[in-house]
């Protein structure tokens, strides 16, 4: 390990000493264009902005927006394109900001050429490896909450962790999501105690974006991350996209309901607020497999948020916001008694209650007259109860999160060299009762940090990150990552990655599904930290083929832990075993993807990963049970001319899985070593009117469900009773139907 850090030290040096200072400028602007009526400007991500005469350029982000070093003098000759629209020429006679607006292309012989913007696709601007999912993404499906927003996405996989309560979890690189750090708009969310259930407490109309990082992350969000991280854009009252009144109306067959609804208003020219609701509510009991235990839990779940915007028009901006949540759920054995009145000692029972409280704050201050230099400054607070009953294990728990962050960014002489600084402090109080035990454990970490960007004639970037913390129970953790980038041609990137994680594991809330078990859980008395280091590759190749775009992708990441909780299912077939890891754990993961608008307005989705992830089990090493080995996603898309109509089907194949090691009770059988594999088909159809659109869909088309998902569910207080091997879906086909209404 400390050789390790001493290479990417060494690396991080070399970058810092040998970047050369160029004289440069930097010229920003945005390329958009005007809707059919003219009266407003829409952005065009994917746009280039090239010097003519020159092969320096540009690709506008996710907003249209583009910077242009130039090496010499002012003016230059700009030109903007776009596929499917008119190239526009424009002189910079300053840096700007330049705006084009740039016309579609006309019609010749009857043939339109048009172009449509990615719902989902990957940066070509970012030196970390960051796939973006967007709002036009995110209702391809019956996306009523987070969990539901990654079905149509190859990189992202969410499984159910047993099949009582109703819990899920995401998985990247192979590994479980508590190795993803979970933000909502930059700040750290969803930890802890909120990991079992945290996925479900986003709803989906409330999202503007995702912004999926594979790897290693940006030092600036701390040190927890190990497989990626998922940051949350909500939608914003001051952007101009965002409506003034949405609803959404949802149901399903299994009377799962929901409502989602936000009102935006501008008070003035400097103040602005939105505020969100969600409720949710399912009481249908169902029991497809006739095991006597609900499929899935009744639920109940009311959700708030308030937020209010700032801008002072020219230096100041600020947010202040308040979340409200409380999620119920009960499950478990199917009975007829009046709530209330039931022995949980001859019932298996479950009831879970999450309540949450958050508050956040930001402040950011800029400098027109100095466009690369800011300070933005965050802080939250969290607060989270859970009462969990699952059978007759309790586990209750509180706990309470203090975030601060402040960084500074600017730039050394040339905009070329940029860097960005700054401090945070967390601290985290967590208060749990596990079978009448209780414990606390209270933290504070104290951090600083560094980053540095160097980039070289739009070819070549690096940025060289550090951070360290001091954490009150292990002292001084020093975390060094690395990000490289190469641009062989405009459409062709490769990247490279490297870095180390740190996290402290929570033995039962990031395990919580293990309750659903009457397996004893044998936990080691003194858990170390988890230590890991990833290493990541990266190869984009965007093309165009008959005047449509498309995009190749292929990656490969490596994770090694030197520290790491081992929750040991192999060794015993009567308990779960909870020690630090003895030996080696590792995950490779490597994906390929394909993009393609193969006809016009049909776009095609094709992605293949193999994830191969072992630890040591009692001195031997082992492939992790319930991670599939092999996944292969197909997504097809087609809109209509017109786009009143809009068409989406997903098929996922899901490969084999490695099983835990189940009972040996000739009474109820032994499962086999592997699960089969199975494919999932999901379709949905919307239908565009004038001021709202209406949908409906069908996901599991192929009613495809995993047999005896709970092992001796007949006799649930027995030794042999087992809810925790699922590797497949346990609630069957469900289909669906909604209406959303906005008003702009």
């Amino acid at each position: 390990m400390v050789f390790k850090s001493k290479i990417l030290i060494a690396a991080a040096g070399y970058i810092l000493l040998s970047a050369t200072v160029v004289r440069a400028q930097l010229i920003t602007g945005s390329v958009g264009e005007m809707d059919e009526a003219g009266k407003k400007e829409l952005s065009l991500p994917g746009a280039t902005v090239h010097i003519a005469g020159t092969d320096s350029a540009a690709v506008t982000d996710a907003d249209g927006k583009f910077s242009l070093r130039v090496s010499g003098e002012l003016p230059v000759i700009l030109v903007a394109s776009y596929i499917g629209y008119q190239n526009d020429t424009m002189q910079a006679m300053n840096n700007g900001p330049i705006q084009f607006l740039l016309q579609r292309a006309i019609e010749l012989k009857e043939v339109n050429v048009t172009a449509t913007q990615q719902s989902l696709g990957i940066s070509r601007i970012s030196t970390i490896n960051t796939e973006k999912i967007t709002e036009k993404e995110i209702l391809k499906a019956a996306c009523c909450n987070l969990s539901e927003s990654f079905e149509t996405n190859p990189t992202v996989n969410v499984a159910y962790s047993d099949a009582v309560t109703g819990a899920k979890e995401i998985q990247m690189l192979g590994l479980s999501g508590i190795y993803s750090q979970l933000l909502t708009e930059n700040i750290p969310d969803m930890r802890g105690i909120a990991a079992s259930y945290g996925l479900t407490f986003i709803p989906g109309p409330w999202m503007e974006s995702i912004q999926v990082t594979k790897g290693t992350g940006s030092v600036l969000n701390g040190y927890e991350s190990t497989s990626g991280q998922l940051n949350v854009e909500f939608k914003k009252p001051q952007e101009a996209e965002t409506p003034r009144f949405y609803l959404n109306l949802f149901g399903e067959a299994n009377s799962n309901m929901e409502l989602n609804t936000f009102f935006k208003k501008k008070l003035d020219d400097r103040w602005s607020s939105i505020l969100m609701l969600h409720g949710n509510y399912m009481n249908r009991t169902m029991d497809n497999n006739d095991d006597g235990f609900h499929d899935l839990p009744h639920s109940k779940q009311v959700n708030v948020y308030n937020r209010w915007q700032y801008n002072s028009g020219n230096k100041m901006e600020a947010q202040i916001g308040l979340k409200f949540l409380a999620d119920q759920r009960n499950g478990g054995q199917i009975h007829s008694e009046p709530d209330g009145q039931v022995d949980p000692h001859h019932v298996y029972l479950v009831d879970i209650f999450n309540r949450r409280v958050e508050a956040f704050g930001k402040l950011g201050l800029v400098y027109p007259e100095k466009p690369s230099k800011s300070i933005g400054n965050i802080v939250s607070v969290q607060y989270h109860d859970l009462d969990a009953l699952i059978g007759l294990k309790t586990y209750d728990a509180t706990e309470k999160t203090l975030y601060y962050q402040s960084i500074y960014q600017n730039i050394l002489g040339t905009t070329d060299h940029q860097y960005k600084t700054g401090v945070s402090f967390q601290y985290d109080r967590l208060d749990e009762t596990y079978q009448s035990v209780q414990s606390v454990r209270s933290r504070s970490v104290a951090g600083v940090f560094v980053e540095y960007t160097y980039s070289f004639l739009d070819k070549f970037k690096a940025v060289a990150g550090m951070r360290g913390d001091y954490n009150s129970k292990y002292n001084f953790i020093f975390t060094p990552r690395l990000h490289l980038k190469y641009n062989f041609t405009e459409l062709a990137i490769v990247r490279a990655s490297a870095g180390k994680s740190f996290r402290e594991p929570y033995l039962i809330a990031d395990n919580l599904g293990v309750m659903a078990s009457s397996k004893y859980l044998s936990l080691n008395s003194v858990i170390d930290p988890e230590v890991a280091w990833n290493y990541g590759l990266n190869y984009t190749q965007g093309f165009i083929l008959k005047d449509r775009e498309g995009t190749f992708n292929v990656d490969f990441y490596r994770t090694d832990f030197t520290d790491q909780l081992i929750v040991d299912r192999y060794s015993d077939s009567l308990n779960v075993r909870f020690y630090n890891l003895q030996g080696s754990s590792y995950s490779n993961s490597f994906q390929v993807s394909l993009s393609y608008e193969f006809l016009e307005r049909l776009d095609f989705r094709l992605a293949y990963k193999i994830d191969d992830v072992k630890s040591t089990y009692n001195g031997k090493l082992q492939t992790k049970p319930l991670i599939p080995k092999n996944r292969i996603l197909f997504n097809v898309a087609y809109m209509t001319a017109n786009e009143h109509w809009k068409f989406d089907g997903t098929l996922n194949w899901v490969g084999t899985q490695q099983l835990a090691n189940t009972t040996t009770d000739p009474e109820f059988g032994k499962m086999p070593s592997q699960s089969p594999s199975y494919s999932l088909v999901n379709f949905q159809v919307t239908k565009v009117f004038r001021y709202f659109e209406v949908y409906g869909g069908s996901e599991n088309v192929l009613d495809f469900t995993q047999e005896h998902p709970i092992i001796a569910a007949s006799a649930p207080f027995s030794t042999a009773f087992d809810a925790t091997n699922v590797w497949g879906p346990i609630d069957g086909i469900r289909i669906y139907a909604g209406l959303r209404y906005q008003i702009k």
